[in-house]
């Protein structure tokens, strides 16, 4: 009997202080470790995090402290280029959409792909016959030129500037021609890439093309961003963003476009999803690739995932990952 009551008389000494604190009450820890019961929370100290108690010592509630300005410029900063990705989501649906409203097969690509070469093809042609035209315009204004002063006659200052128009307009013909093979060659990086896509669409098995498969021409607080600065686009960077989502995302990938990549959603408590998009960053006048991870919540309350600190690792290693990456492939022969 006697242990018992030494346990009831010691519980009663701990309430009667809070039973002489009658109402609200918040439990805080100062700078010293030093743990605090007040009816009032002192004005330097309202920053802090802290519980608030009932009569009978009981927590209610938790407050957490106060977010610092860092803290909120840095929150925000993730919202803006969340929504700058759901803009990239949301083009990348409606690209695929208007893919599928205009191509019902492969072949359907193909001759649409086909269709649109020949027709530069004949603004090619159309092009060499107007230099032939002009190179031998040129050529006969040259040797009437030459003749006259062979003969001693004046050339005149009209004759001159009309043999420099000509001239003028062939080289505008030779850039028009190269022009055009830069045209072929975006339309065959585009229908690569919707073809790639269709098939992704229907799942289908990708094939082999070669006419297709053309060469297709900060913030240190925040450890999911990666600023590009070699106006590169991004492009090694990228794809080593996109090999780094597919090490540490344990879903697969759901949606790959040209400036994003998305991964399915979190099924289980140990899932972690990945996107990533590349971003023509307007505010800061760059290019970035930006990463979010998700995971499935367990705890609403305070939103922690079962892999948090595993999703802390990722987050950690992405900018190395992508810098290590560039350094390694500056260091090669």
């Amino acid at each position: 009997m006697r242990p018992r009551i030494v346990i009831l008389t010691a519980l009663l000494l701990f309430l009667l202080p809070l039973s002489g604190l009658a109402g609200k009450l918040y439990k805080w820890v100062d700078d010293k470790g030093q743990t605090h019961y007040t009816q009032t929370l002192p004005p330097t100290d309202a920053h802090r995090a802290r519980s608030h108690l009932d009569e009978r010592g009981i927590t209610v509630q938790e407050v957490d402290a106060a977010k610092t300005e860092e803290q909120l410029r840095q929150e925000a900063e993730q919202e803006r280029l969340r929504k700058e990705q759901q803009r990239l989501v949301e083009k990348q649906q409606a690209q695929d959409r208007v893919l599928l409203r205009t191509f019902r097969s492969e072949d359907d690509i193909l001759m649409t792909r086909n269709g649109q070469l020949q027709a530069v093809d004949t603004s090619v042609r159309v092009t060499q016959s107007n230099i032939k035209r002009l190179k031998s315009t040129l050529e006969d204004m040259q040797n009437d030129a030459a003749q006259r002063e062979l003969s001693g006659r004046r050339i005149t200052k009209k004759m001159l500037q009309d043999i420099e128009i000509k001239r003028q307009a062939l080289k505008d013909a030779y850039r028009s021609i190269i022009d055009r093979e830069h045209d072929k060659n975006r339309i065959r990086q585009s229908f690569a890439r919707d073809l790639k896509r269709f098939r992704e669409l229907k799942k289908l098995e990708q094939s082999s093309d070669p006419i297709l498969e053309a060469r297709v021409s900060f913030d240190d607080a925040l450890q999911n961003i990666y600023h590009c600065e070699n106006g590169d686009n991004c492009n090694g960077p990228w794809q080593r963003a996109k090999a780094y989502l597919r090490t540490h995302s344990t879903t697969p990938v759901k949606i790959e476009g040209e400036n994003i990549v998305i991964t399915g959603e979190p099924m289980n408590e140990t899932d972690i999803s990945i996107s990533i998009s590349r971003i023509n960053d307007r505010k800061k006048g760059s290019i970035v690739i930006f990463m979010d991870l998700q995971c499935k919540i367990i705890s609403m309350q305070n939103q922690i995932c079962k892999n948090s600190e595993n999703i802390k690792r990722i987050k950690q290693g992405f900018r190395t990952a992508l810098t290590e990456g560039a350094s390694l492939s500056q260091s090669l022969p």
